[in-house]
């Protein structure tokens, strides 16, 4: 007896398809990670900044707005802006102060709020850590706050913005640094990311 085996014909086609399909989905993968990275690249690139004087060194985001002033003199040494966000702009300070021996930390942030109430409406303090860390591992002050801004639109009604603010502070070499973050309040967390990473690469 004899067994007669009668096979199907092998599609190449079918095969070539289904090959094809895989590879584009693998360059698709591949396309859609090298943009994610290259976006992510753009979002953190910095520019390096060093003012001798006041004794600072830092990265600080690209494309943001830069201003300078003077120590004892104007009420930033350092400040970005980022002028792309709409409404109320994410800014990054820095400013400097001499100190006394006997000067503490919650001395300065109480001077801080006392001038900013008189200031900033709906000023308000809702929190003080004073055991922060930082990242090079000093300790110093930390104060979250809140106030409202006017937020002058070109096109529409002036408009107030709740902005929330973050004071971190240190006294070293006689003086007190204090390195500020404020952004509107929808999208503070969001952008503290931002700051960390600023206060990562500051060296004073």
């Amino acid at each position: 007896m004899s067994f007669i085996q009668i096979e199907s014909p092998v599609d190449e086609s079918a095969n070539q398809q289904r090959l094809s399909h895989i590879l584009t989905l693998i360059l698709a993968a591949v396309l859609f990670l090298f943009g994610l990275n290259t976006r992510a690249s753009a979002l953190n690139a910095t520019t390096s900044y060093a003012d001798n004087q006041a004794g600072i060194r830092l990265d600080y985001p690209r494309d943001w707005l830069l201003e300078t002033g003077v120590a004892g003199r104007d009420p930033f040494v350092f400040r970005v802006q980022n002028i792309t966000r709409p409404g109320f702009k994410t800014t990054i300070e820095i400013a400097i102060q001499p100190v006394g021996r006997d000067t503490t930390e919650r001395n300065v942030l109480d001077s801080l709020s006392m001038s900013r109430f008189n200031t900033l409406a709906a000023y308000d303090v809702f929190s003080i850590d004073e055991s922060y860390v930082l990242p090079d591992g000093n300790r110093g002050f930390a104060m979250e706050y809140t106030y409202v801004e006017t937020t002058l639109d070109p096109f529409l009604e002036s408009i107030p913005v709740v902005v929330r603010g973050l004071d971190v502070l240190i006294i070293t070499r006689g003086q007190a640094l204090v390195m500020t973050f404020r952004s509107d309040s929808r999208t503070f967390d969001s952008d503290l990311p931002i700051f960390t990473r600023f206060l990562r690469r500051l060296d004073y």
